[in-house]
């Protein structure tokens, strides 16, 4: 049996909604072909009705609409037009089957109720709306119902119009939600004769008190329905990159709800022969999905760029973590906010980002200047005057904290190509970051402290107890022939004559037919601390992330310290002395072997070098010594693996708020 999306009262068929809600908006949608209205009657105001409908003709574009009783607000109610509400959704099915609508709410000023918190409201799709509104009626009941039982029956409508200016300030949230309850169930009284079959889209915290009146209504039999219009009626277009202020939703969620709506327009649900199928093709959108498409497209991304693979245990565990991030919480899906948690803990921020860039990308933006447009923000907006107005909302609803995302913000291009342009001008002049530097520079002395400690590894002797400790009781092997000869054996670590200060290490030999990592440079250190370095890497102008800031990924690298001015081991002229190497990895191993001032040189890569190059090493009186790569963990490899290459110096100063380490 198929959940009815209505509660029947008379002829009224209600949808009791929470505001910016898609699954709400498909309730809309099903209950269309199930009630086929005469009426749609929805809570807006009456007296804004040309301004909403002129908004909702602008979608796909997004819109707000700022209203005040007086030509020169300081505060202003607003009413977002969002594509993904059912209040909206129910205006635009009704114009698109020609079936009238009425906007049957009180407008009030500085109505500014407060939030609470609502269930997830995902579960519709499992309970059906009749048990989600019990449910949520109840607990309406311990919020509410004290008070506006006092209230419903002293509340006077006639007396706060007639004296709207003089005592508007002096009522309460309460005594509002009382008059515009009053006034919509008056509203919906004089149209129950006109119509047989009236569909009721409603904030589902005033169905029971408009059904009350209803119930009794002599109690708003006198109420008067016209109103003088507000003073102050704007409609202010909205960027998409700021949708994710103004929707309730992930953007993308509303995107792919747009996308949905076009795909089963009027025309193609028409065609198809069985309610059933309506019902079921109706009943198809699903978050679960877009979320899901939401990872995976991130990951897509992220391996493109930083060529690191998010293999199927991660994600797994990415999917387990932001549902149980969510279920914690007390939600049934995962918000914004919650998915970068999950994608920040386990891949990373640079992941983090692309699922952020995803999530919120709401294709859609207006370019002509039909309408100004308002900046949004977390907290409200400016017009393009600059005026700041707070926005509040205009419905209690609170779908969970609204947290800071975990991610710090990034500067946007002043316009298009403005980055590019920069790295192009200063790409000949190009300097590393200083803070990246230092910890390129604190990895590779881990990676030579790493080295010395395998060699001594390597030459510990294991030898039977007979008169000397030596260097320590060596544990394991003792109790391995404890049992059966009864011995002590002990350690004797040879020292080690030398250090290491040059290393080499390989993530990719790149000798396929197609060159991966065409860009070769040699940096000298510009301080003593610092190493010289040389290295192979992606063309530096293919993600250009800030002015003149670009990303590249390393293929493989060479670092001397101290430093001793390394010669460009890549220029063309270098190319007889490096003759007998075969590709980019080997000729970097062949500068550490010759320009090495102490005894061992580490090769790190994920095989090792010819035996070429050991003789090699021995001639140079050298010892090469190599550790495989997966003996460092993929995510500590990043710091020297992926690297930035600013467009001169004065890039430095701004490089903070593009890279982040």
């Amino acid at each position: 049996m198929i959940e009815q999306p209505y509660i029947k009262f008379k002829n009224i068929y209600v949808i009791p909604t929470f505001h910016s809600r898609i699954e709400f908006a498909k309730l809309v949608r099903t209950a269309l072909f199930k009630v086929f209205p005469d009426v749609i009657a929805v809570e807006l105001p009456n007296n804004m009705q040309d301004e909403v409908m002129e908004a909702i003709e602008r979608l796909p574009f997004l819109s707000l609409i700022g209203y005040a009783d007086t030509l020169n607000p300081k505060r202003m109610n607003y009413i977002p037009i969002d594509p993904g509400d059912s209040i909206i959704e129910s205006i635009r099915i009704g114009l698109e089957h020609n079936i009238p609508i009425e906007f049957i709410d009180l407008s009030v000023s500085e109505y500014l109720p407060p939030s609470f918190r609502l269930p997830d409201d995902y579960a519709i799709n499992q309970i059906g709306l009749n048990k989600f509104y019990l449910q949520i009626s109840e607990y309406f009941k311990e919020e509410f119902k004290d008070k506006k039982e006092m209230l419903k029956d002293k509340t006077n409508l006639e007396d706060f119009l007639k004296n709207q200016e003089k005592f508007d300030k002096e009522y309460d949230y309460t005594e509002k939600d009382i008059l515009r309850e009053k006034y919509m169930a008056a509203h919906l009284l004089k149209m129950t004769p006109l119509y047989h079959r009236i569909l009721l889209i409603i904030g589902m915290a005033h169905w029971e008190n408009v059904k009350y009146y209803l119930e009794n209504p002599e109690k708003v039999r006198d109420v008067e329905l016209d109103l003088i219009p507000h003073k102050f009626v704007k409609i202010y277009n909205i960027r998409a990159s700021d949708a994710r202020f103004l929707l309730k939703e992930v953007p993308y969620h509303t995107y792919k709800w747009l996308k949905f709506r076009k795909k089963f327009s009027r025309d193609k649900l028409e065609n198809i022969e069985t309610l059933e199928e309506v019902y079921k093709v109706l009943n198809s959108f699903n978050k679960i999905e877009h979320i899901r498409k939401i990872l995976l497209k991130a990951k897509y991304d992220y391996e493109e760029e930083f060529k690191e693979f998010v293999d199927l245990h991660k994600l797994k565990t990415l999917f387990q973590y932001s549902r149980n991030l969510s279920l914690s919480d007390r939600r049934l899906l995962p918000n914004l906010y919650q998915l970068l948690i999950a994608s920040k803990n386990i891949v990373d921020d640079d992941y983090a980002w692309k699922v952020m860039e995803k999530a919120t990308k709401y294709p859609f933006n207006d370019e002509s200047d039909n309408y100004e447009t308002m900046k949004m923000s977390m907290e409200g907006g400016y017009d393009p005057s600059g005026r700041y107005i707070k926005l509040q909302r205009h419905h209690p609803y609170s779908y969970g904290k609204e947290k800071d995302f975990p991610l710090k913000k990034k500067p946007e291009e002043k316009y298009p190509g403005e980055w590019r342009n920069e790295w192009e001008e200063g790409k000949d002049m190009t300097v590393s970051w200083p803070p990246e530097d230092i910890l390129e520079e604190d990895y590779f002395a881990f990676i030579r402290k790493k080295t010395i400690k395998n060699l001594k590894n390597q030459r510990i002797k294991i030898e039977e107890f007979k008169s000397s400790l030596m260097d320590g009781i060596a544990i394991k092997e003792t109790i391995r022939n404890w049992a059966f000869k009864k011995k002590i054996y002990v350690q004797n670590i040879q020292q080690i004559q030398g250090k290491t200060d040059t290393i080499v290490v390989i993530f990719d030999k790149d000798d396929g037919e197609i060159e991966k990592y065409p860009y070769k440079l040699t940096w000298w250190a510009e301080h003593d601390r610092e190493s010289d370095m040389a290295f192979y890497a992606t063309n530096p102008g293919d993600y250009v992330i800030g002015p003149g800031i670009t990303h590249v990924e390393v293929g493989g690298l060479l670092s001397i310290f101290p430093a001793l001015f390394l010669r460009s081991i890549f220029d063309s002229y270098m190319d007889y002395e490096y003759k007998d190497t075969k590709n980019k990895a080997e000729r970097l191993l062949k500068a550490a072997i010759i320009y090495s001032k102490e005894r061992y040189v580490a090769y790190v890569a994920a095989e090792p070098p010819r035996k070429y190059f050991y003789s090699l090493a021995g001639i140079k009186n050298r010892e090469l010594l190599y550790i495989p790569i997966d003996n460092f963990s993929k995510d500590s490899l990043k710091t020297i693996k992926h690297i930035h290459i600013l467009a001169g110096r004065d890039k430095r100063k701004i490089a903070h708020n593009y890279i982040f380490i």
